[in-house]
Order: C-alpha cells, then structure tokens, then sequence
C-alpha cells in the first residue's frame, strides 16, 4: 500500500514540474483510486485480502455511523449499499495526521476498544474492530 501512495504522489509532482500549476483536474479519477489526493479516509466493506470491495469516503468527523452507506469502488461493487457502521474491515488513510476509528458511537471513547490508523497509513482493521466500527475522528 505504501508503494501505491509514493506512487501516486510522484506522479502529482511530475505533473506540477511539466505544467507548472496543479490543479484538482490533474488528479483525475482515472488515475488515482478513491481517496487519493485529498485529506480523506477510505473505511472498506472488506479486508485487503478480500480485495476491499465498497468504499465510503470520510473527510470530517462522525460520531455514529448510523444513515451512511458504503458506495462502489475502484476494487469492487461488494458491500454497496449496506451501512458503515459496523461493518467496515479495513481503512486507508490519505489524512495528514492519525484517524481512529471506535467501537462505540459519540468518538473519542475508547473505554471498550478504538483502533489508531496513522497518517498516511493503511490498516485492516483488528478482530475487535473489524465489522465493530460506529464512528471515526481526525485527530
């Protein structure tokens, strides 16, 4: 996953070096997958060993994941549809900074169990969290 980023973001810094001035159309779709380019995290329906399958992207804060669903992906279609809280297997951030997902709903309370993805980092999430999520903070 680390390779993919560095790749990623070597090919955004040709861009600025050729044109001079990047802009958020260089960074297309077609050339990055889901949350690359921004401040976001990707929570997937399935683990990187199951291909990761549908994504939902988070760029604030949510304290229960309740009435979000997770959408299609560049890897996949599985899971679309169905709602992220508690049923998230891995995350990919692209957030300058840690991001933690919690068991519980209201952040920020990890009295039973939280999971810590550093930044820039990638993350199956563990067997307590794993399909045990209800809301992620940007910390």
């Amino acid at each position: 996953m680390r390779i993919r980023k560095l790749l990623a973001a070597a090919t955004v810094a040709g861009t600025v070096l050729t044109a001079g001035v990047a802009t958020t159309g260089t960074a297309s779709a077609s050339n990055l997958a889901d949350c690359q380019g921004g401040q976001y995290v990707c929570l997937y329906y399935n683990s990187s060993s199951s291909g990761y399958g549908a994504v939902f992207v988070q760029g604030s804060d949510i304290s229960d994941y309740s009435g979000y669903h997770f959408g299609e992906s560049a890897y996949g279609t599985r899971g679309a549809g169905v709602s992220v809280k508690n049923n998230a297997a891995s995350v990919d951030s692209w957030y300058a900074g840690s991001f933690t997902v919690y068991y519980n709903s209201g952040y920020r309370n990890c009295s039973y169990a939280c999971q810590t993805i550093p930044d820039y980092g990638f993350r199956d999430l563990n067997s307590t969290m794993k399909n045990n999520n209800a809301a992620g903070f940007f910390g």
